[in-house]
């Protein structure tokens, strides 16, 4: 699901929730946000850095399921 018609070629964060909801949990999250993601399961790709504020700000569910990948550093961000 692309949130919005423009969308850089690679993200700069990839989301990843483990739950059983979790696609329906960040579609909704995306909508309630107007960020531009991609949504594929339990993905949501970010395209840029305001997403990424948003969603640590937006978040209401469970951080202990919540995994994100910086695609530009290589490396996990890790949530204290």
């Amino acid at each position: 699901m692309t949130i919005s018609n423009f969308r850089a070629s690679e993200p700069l964060y990839i989301v990843m929730v483990r739950e059983d909801n979790a696609e329906r949990l960040l579609r909704q999250w995306a909508q309630h946000n107007q960020c531009q993601v991609t949504i594929e399961g339990n993905r949501m790709k970010l395209f840029e850095q305001r997403s990424l504020s948003r969603f640590y700000m937006d978040w209401a569910h469970s951080w202990q399921n919540v995994l994100i990948w910086d695609c530009w550093n290589k490396r996990h961000i890790y949530l204290d």
